[in-house]
């Protein structure tokens, strides 16, 4: 393959097609009509016409004249059929491949010079040479063909570093009805497949679950019974029951429980983790003696085995405990929906960056606010410490000072002000810096060094400018420094501490999540130009300073001060609209009301506290995001500890 050339990456063995581009040794994930992944079917009309990327739900609106094929791979080795409504199965191939390499190359502005296919491992020179002739009909040499195991333990493998060569992974990819068992053996060109197994049941997985539902939910004379058994509930009401249980098993992969549409007039039946378990137990029965045949035909046991990789079933995650049970080690679970597809490339293109180069920071045009941001917040930060030290009172005995009395929350707000000006520099250097144009000698940075580099400096500056703030408040009413830098630091330092371990964890973060997560990280400016403005008022009418002269307006304006601070905590300490709507005019009236000059350090307390909460969840959400797995297993634990 041409070294540094543009390298499409086509995954076909998952139950969605996925598609990545490799250029320059950075992968990009391909979006496909819009979507991350495109569902495999496909719809022929009675002159020929076809429609990809369509699923069974979008299948029941079909007219009649056209034919529905559920995923066109599946006809590939078939015998031909003398029925003239037969497609050709390398033909629709073809046309899948030219519909995903058109959104490629406009997605990355330039022709793919190289093609790579994620097969099943089942595949023989039967189907891989239908796939040959498939890309030689969409204007493509013979692709590079990898099998669905070595994509998914090359993947395993740039999460977790080298394995060496000779040792042995297992490999179960459950995605995709009947779930594949693998060994697969390291060695210096990839991996060589010792033995495959498939767990075949005599019902699909989402009929098992649609019994158990119909079990539970109807009457024994209810004709929904007799409509799952015939045709293999693949027709009428049955086939919407099957639908739905599909739909069902993918929202139980992120909550507790969901509902199954049952057809009308009946109910909809909700359903658990536990009953998909359940009624997968034929599945979960099958793995310890599929393990044990597979290992045997591939001459190893369970001491050989350096890593177990899963590609877990949708909303079955007692398949992990199983599989762990049967290999004796913890399975690395991959559901990203780009894992084979990144896979197939990291065997295939002979340029590799590593694995930091997965992922590329999205090229934006930067908005005046994000260009201005960063100053408007080091000025508010400014303001409230140059107000604090210049109406700070002093007291003095000869030429000693001997007290001073100022507002040390406020101090508090000036550093973690400082701490949000250095978040909206981390969150603008990379943009600026990818915004760039790049040359051979000035290659372009990856994700994960700008992110690192960004909150790092976030953390580390951030800190030290904080604490100047204090020195500096010691050092300009000539009194001991200590009660002023534990106020500035301690308002940065919960901040600093988050940008840390953003620092450490936001590069991992999956590519097709990175704009999403680089709006979040973007501070919001104007709550904090409104609180700033909130507490200035309050230490205004507090110490008749500019603007503040008379006690006549003294009393409204601290009130008015102490109604925009609490607006600016409610809208710092929510992202939901509802919630906002709801606590923003209650929090502004009560903190008008309970303004005086004993509750004002409270009250800006209150706001430090919302910013730490921001740093808190945004922090939180980089993690879920660039560890999705451990976050799953951890509400697994919550649920069972809760029940």
């Amino acid at each position: 393959m041409p070294n540094g050339g543009t390298v499409l990456s086509v995954d076909l063995s998952s139950s969605a097609i996925a598609a990545t581009v490799s250029r320059h040794g950075l992968k990009i994930p391909i979006l496909i009509d819009g979507r991350l992944v495109m569902p495999p079917g496909a719809a022929i009309g009675p002159a020929g016409e076809i429609y990809l990327g369509l699923d069974t739900t979008a299948a029941m609106s079909l007219p009649a004249d056209h034919r529905f094929v559920d995923n066109p791979t599946d006809l590939l080795g078939r015998p031909t059929s003398v029925d003239v409504a037969q497609p050709d199965p390398v033909n629709l191939l073809a046309t899948v491949l030219r519909h995903v390499t058109h959104h490629a190359a406009v997605h990355v502005n330039g022709p793919i010079t190289a093609l790579t296919v994620t097969v099943p491992s089942s595949w023989g020179p039967r189907r891989c040479g239908h796939v040959n002739e498939a890309a030689t009909r969409a204007g493509f040499p013979p692709p590079a063909l990898v099998t669905a195991p070595a994509a998914l333990a090359a993947y395993a493998t740039m999460l977790g570093g080298t394995v060496p060569a000779g040792s042995c992974v297992l490999v179960c990819q459950a995605d995709r009805e009947p779930a594949t068992l693998t060994v697969l053996q390291t060695a210096t060109d990839g991996y060589r497949e010792l033995a495959t197994r498939q767990i075949s049941l005599d019902q699909g997985l989402d009929h098992l679950i649609a019994q158990r539902v119909i079990q539970t939910a109807t009457a024994d004379s209810d004709p929904l019974r007799a409509a799952m058994t015939a045709a293999g509930g693949e027709a009428g009401d049955g086939r919407v029951l099957l639908e739905s249980v599909r739909a069902a098993r993918s929202l139980l992969t992120s909550q507790d429980q969901a509902a199954i549409l049952l057809p009308a007039p009946r109910p909809p039946a909700v359903i658990t983790r536990h009953d998909i378990t359940a009624a997968a137990q034929p599945l979960l029965d099958q793995i310890p003696d599929a393990v044990d045949g597979l290992l045997d035909a591939a001459d190893v046991d369970t001491t050989h085995l350096t890593g177990v990789v899963l590609r877990p079933a949708p909303g079955v995650p007692a398949l992990a405990e199983a599989l762990t049970e049967a290999a004796g080690k913890n399975p690395t679970l991959i559901d990203h929906p780009h894992a084979l597809a990144d896979g197939a490339l990291t065997l295939t293109t002979a340029h590799q960056s590593g694995p930091a180069a997965a992922a590329q920071l999205p090229r934006v045009r930067l908005r005046i606010s994000d260009l201005t941001g960063a100053l408007l917040l080091s000025a508010c930060s400014l303001v409230l410490l140059l107000q604090a030290v210049l109406t700070a009172y002093i007291s003095t005995y000869s030429t000693w000072v001997v007290g001073v009395r100022t507002s040390l929350p406020q101090l508090g707000a000036a550093g973690a002000l400082v701490m949000l000006t250095a978040f909206a520099v981390a969150h603008l250097a990379p943009t600026t810096w990818l915004a760039g144009t790049t040359t051979a000698s000035t290659p372009e940075p990856t994700t994960g060094s700008l992110i690192r580099r960004g909150y790092l400096s976030t953390a580390v500056g951030g800190t030290i400018t904080a604490a100047l703030y204090g020195l500096a408040t010691g050092t300009a009413v000539e009194y001991d420094y200590t009660p002023y830098l534990t106020w500035t630091l301690g308002a940065a330092l919960p901040l600093a501490a988050c940008a840390a371990l953003i620092a450490a964890t936001a590069p991992r973060i999956p590519a097709d999540a990175l704009p999403t997560w680089l709006a979040m990280t973007r501070p919001a400016i104007t709550h904090a130009i409104t609180a700033t403005a909130g507490i200035y008022l309050m230490r205004a009418a507090l110490t008749l300073t500019t603007p503040i002269s008379t006690n006549t307006i003294a009393g409204i304006a601290g009130s008015i001060g102490a109604a925009l601070l609490g607006i600016a905590t409610a809208l710092t300490i929510s992202l939901s609209r509802t919630i906002r709507a709801i606590t923003a005019p209650g929090l502004a009236i009560g903190y008008a009301l309970v303004f005086t000059v004993d509750t004002t350090g409270a009250l800006i307390v209150g706001y430090l506290a919302a910013l730490t909460w921001w740093g808190i969840r945004l922090t939180a959400h980089t993690l879920r995001l660039a560890f999705p797995q451990p976050g799953t297993a951890l509400r697994r634990l919550t649920d069972r500890t809760g029940g």
